[in-house]
């Protein structure tokens, strides 16, 4: 798994983690759930500072949980805060300071009198970044000190972004991966380099159309995609797109015009 997925996937562990009333039930998703400030980010990271705005806490805690604490402290500019401003200023020290994002980046967000909220960047696409943060509610625009942990999403000529620090990659293990058709216990998934593969929509492989997953992964069995039922099967050993259905409203298959 390459670092930015790593990341990303304990991030997404945590979505629905609530804030606790008191220091008790800190590893519960939901239990003791209050407005105390009470979190397991603080208490593994940041105890004397229990019962504080989390927000970069939990940011810190997803980098130390991929990483360990030496490697994700220097992956985020070289200093771990709780401070949001303070965070911020690490990564431009080191020259790792972005107005564009990538998924991976520290997302900043500025009110009118300092950076004051951030967020992990999990997905961009042509207008809005996506975002997995701590201490938030699921109302759209930022919600500081909100109280659990959600997925948000933004423009990206939102107001409010500050910028974004980019982590030093470099510091991680490189996974290259072998280009063409691979297999894992998930599935088949397509590496079109040795640091990409494909996601997210169709492709066209050696004539034939697969779809490939938000994760990678090429769909088998019968799907759902844009209103229209396609069925996937393995031929050859891999996944192949060979019919697509279309459902009425009587819940009726008939066949369709790829």
């Amino acid at each position: 798994m390459k670092a930015i997925e790593k990341l990303i996937s304990i991030a997404k562990q945590e979505i629905g983690y609530l804030e606790k009333a008191s220091n008790k039930d800190l590893d519960s998703k939901t239990g003791n759930a209050g407005s105390k400030n009470y979190t397991k980010y603080a208490r593994d990271l940041y105890p004397t500072l229990q019962g504080q705005p989390w927000c970069d806490m939990f940011v810190d805690w997803c980098f130390v949980q991929a990483f360990g604490k030496i490697t994700g402290k220097k992956l985020i500019g070289g200093g771990f805060s709780a401070y949001t401003p303070t965070s911020a200023q690490y990564f431009k020290d080191q020259g790792q300071w972005r107005t564009s994002p990538e998924p991976g980046d520290q997302v900043f967000f500025e009110n009118s009198v300092r950076i004051y909220h951030t967020g992990i960047v999990v997905k961009v696409d042509a207008k809005k970044i996506y975002t997995i943060e701590g201490n938030t509610s699921q109302s759209s625009g930022v919600v500081a000190n909100g109280g659990g942990v959600f997925e948000k999403s933004y423009s990206q000529s939102y107001a409010k972004i500050a910028g974004y620090g980019h982590p030093d990659w470099s510091l991680t293990d490189v996974v290259k991966y072998t280009i063409g058709w691979n297999r894992d216990e998930n599935g088949w998934w397509y590496a079109d380099t040795e640091n990409t593969y494909f996601k997210s929509g169709w492709q066209i492989i050696n004539g034939h159309k697969y779809y490939f997953n938000g994760d990678g992964y090429a769909l088998k069995n019968w799907n759902q995609i844009d209103g229209k039922w396609y069925y996937f099967e393995n031929i050859d050993g891999h996944p192949l797109e060979c019919a697509l259905y279309v459902t009425d409203s009587q819940g009726v298959q008939t066949p369709g015009e790829f």
